[in-house]
């Protein structure tokens, strides 16, 4: 479901406004398929903590990641001065069921990680989260190397740019064969058409057919 229009209309086309709104909405959208009650989040991008204020903290269980600092009074548990990835390496991932990768950039490296290491049952249900943020670097003809070998392309190819949706949903479906998962709830929103950037949120199933 794409809710860029509705989204920029509450936001009266202030980007940065509806940018925020999109990005609350989709998480709320994903912790009511999930359920509050038993939502266990893993926010690789904590940064100051706007969506665990406005989303996250209502969950039942939440641990934050943040590479560059934390924030002495936060009440937020987390890895403070962590690399994301290290970190995904490391820990359990079954001890998460919603992911949140709000990354300034590209969210594929972490997402690769995140589908390589966390096994999911059949008719197990996990949410998923996600910031791209690629689209000017496409227009250059490029591609970040976790995105292009989920896709299954080239690094750098001309024409990449009007491929970007066709590249994500490459991307995507890489992921759910990783994972033996399918796609059964999405929301989407791509904002500003400069910037290239889009929000989506996933509710991903374990395939009964594993």
């Amino acid at each position: 479901m794409d809710i860029s229009q509705d989204l920029l209309r509450y936001g009266k086309r202030d980007n940065s406004k509806a940018a925020g709104t999109a990005k609350i909405k989709i998480r709320e959208n994903v912790m009511a398929a999930i359920g509050a009650e038993a939502a266990s989040v893993f926010d690789a991008f904590a940064g100051e903590g706007e969506m665990y204020r406005a989303v996250w903290h209502q969950a039942k269980a939440y641990v934050g990641c943040d590479r560059d600092a934390w924030y002495p009074d936060d009440p937020r548990m987390a890895f403070a001065k962590a690399d994301n990835r290290r970190v995904l390496r490391a820990v359990d991932l079954r001890d998460y069921n919603i992911f949140d990768l709000d990354s300034h950039g590209s969210p594929w490296e972490q997402l690769y990680l995140i589908a390589a290491r966390r096994p999911v049952e059949a008719g197990e249900t996990l949410g998923l989260v996600l910031t791209e943020g690629l689209g000017l670097k496409m227009n250059m003809g490029g591609l970040g190397k976790a995105m292009a070998k989920l896709a299954k392309v080239k690094t750098h190819l001309p024409g990449m740019g009007a491929a970007r949706n066709d590249l994500i949903e490459r991307a995507l479906l890489e992921v759910c064969r990783m994972m033996r998962v399918k796609i059964t709830k999405r929301w989407q929103a791509t904002l500003n058409k400069g910037s290239r950037v889009t929000y989506i949120g996933l509710v991903l199933t374990g395939d009964e057919a594993q």
